[in-house]
């Protein structure tokens, strides 16, 4: 099963970092956050990425293209007919990235029906690229298996300011909303069938024209995850990040 990574937004309220690079690229303990998000996806067995790719998106194709020269040991022996390459020591990454051209000012929405050649009529998972959570994917994709739901997102309950939704006893989502107040918001992590391809198209955020439709249509579901989840949307974020890394008591550091 295919992971969708959302990389391409601008990352504004994150200025101080991302003049200078895509927001997925900003570090916590010297990592991309993307990296984090997809080492955790990994731990859990989910090896095949597609990211959507939009503002910056050549240093996201350049850090994996490079990322065995980044991360190893190497000798290089300089001649006038060139220089030979050898890696003395590998990680471990066993991942099949596939790096998406979605569209520098191109919505969510838009992104995802951008990468529906890659995915196919097949199930997929869908995140953005800027949280980390220990949620348990496992149990989220059973809920999701056992719903029928064309979406399933994940919910939690922290403070701030984030799109807000509210669900029935049975997990079927009853409203969602950009703005407002309620105890739940979606923080990604989401499951989805092939079939929400069908609500995309327009150049407009998922959360809004096609989330509305599939709750009206009752094929949205909700996974409520009680334990730990933060997206790195400010400076502030930044730094809580990287102090709880620095802790070693880290959530999502599963691998």
């Amino acid at each position: 099963m295919k992971v969708v990574i959302l990389a391409g937004g601008y990352g504004t309220r994150l200025s101080e970092e991302t003049h200078a690079l895509p927001k997925p690229m900003v570090t916590i303990g010297g990592m991309p956050i993307l990296w984090h998000i997809m080492k955790y996806y990994s731990a859990f067995g989910f090896r095949e990425f597609v990211i959507c790719l939009g503002y910056k998106g050549h240093m996201i194709k350049e850090y994996f293209y490079n990322y065995w020269l980044r991360q190893s040991d190497v000798t290089l022996k300089m001649s006038e007919v060139g220089t030979d390459v050898k890696i003395h020591k590998n990680p471990t990454e066993n991942w099949e990235i596939t790096l998406a051209e979605t569209g520098l000012d191109s919505q969510t929405g838009l992104r995802i029906k951008n990468i529906e050649q890659y995915i196919g009529k097949e199930r997929f998972l869908l995140t953005y690229g800027d949280g980390v959570s220990n949620v348990d994917l496992n149990a989220l994709l059973r809920q999701h298996e056992e719903s029928g739901k064309t979406v399933t997102i994940t919910a939690v309950q922290p403070k701030g300011r984030f799109g807000v939704l509210d669900f029935e006893e049975d997990h079927t989502v009853t409203s969602f909303s950009e703005k407002g107040k309620s105890k739940y918001i979606n923080a990604g992590f989401m499951v989805a069938e092939p079939e929400l391809f069908n609500y995309l198209g327009a150049n407009e955020p998922l959360e809004f024209a096609p989330f509305d439709r599939l709750v009206s249509e009752k094929k949205m579901g909700v996974y409520t995850h009680d334990g730990f989840w933060k997206c790195m949307d400010t400076l502030s974020d930044m730094n809580i990040l990287e102090g709880i890394w620095q802790s070693g008591d880290v959530p999502w550091k599963v691998w």
